[in-house]
């Protein structure tokens, strides 16, 4: 919660910025994430796994194959509203888009971050063909935790790539998305464990 208390004491004055945090802690999507209910996160994983094989094909057989699960970087990333892993100008940008459209934001911005990080993380080395080295677990972890705030820098570049994950994305998986923070609000029908 402190990357959440951090963000908003930049904007505003600090009574104001708790009542802003307290007011966040009672969304939807923020309450469910904060609540770390194993079913909910297993949840949320299943559905960013499917727009990621959806959008991100060889990504999503990567992140598989090496043996990364997205509850290892998905829930922190959230759980901050990518205040962590970005810069605080390019996470503003996240945060604004957050706050008029709700979880399904992050869900986008997840994937736009792998679309601006697919290159390096299918050809950790940099290069291609029989001598290029294979991705790893080592190596995917390094360019989605130490490597991300210096590669996905760029604000407009970021929103550009929110966009398209957006247009891309399946009105059925963005609809789950929105049953999901309606769930965790007891607002709306059970989590599915599909």
């Amino acid at each position: 919660m402190s990357y959440l208390a951090a963000m908003l004491l930049l904007y505003l004055p600090s009574y104001q910025a708790f009542v802003g945090l307290c007011n966040l802690l009672n969304t939807p999507s923020v309450l469910g994430l904060y609540r770390l209910e194993p079913q909910a996160v297993a949840c949320r994983a299943r559905v960013f796994e499917q727009l990621c094989s959806q959008q991100l094909p060889a990504v999503s057989r990567c992140i598989r194959s090496v043996g990364l699960t997205p509850e290892m970087f998905l829930i922190d990333w959230f759980l901050t509203l990518f205040v962590k892993c970005l810069t605080v100008d390019v996470a503003s940008v996240v945060w604004d888009l957050f706050l008029l459209d709700g979880e399904v934001v992050l869900y986008c911005t997840a994937i736009a971050i792998l679309r601006i990080l697919e290159d390096r993380i299918l050809h950790p080395d940099g290069r291609r063909g029989a001598k290029a080295a294979a991705p790893d677990l080592e190596s995917c972890c390094r360019v989605l935790n130490e490597e991300l705030r210096n590669r996905v820098n760029d604000p407009d570049d970021l929103l550009w790539h929110i966009d398209q994950v957006r247009r891309k994305a399946p009105q059925r998986i963005c609809a789950e998305i929105r049953a999901i923070e309606n769930t965790e609000f007891g607002t709306g029908q059970r989590i599915s464990g599909r």
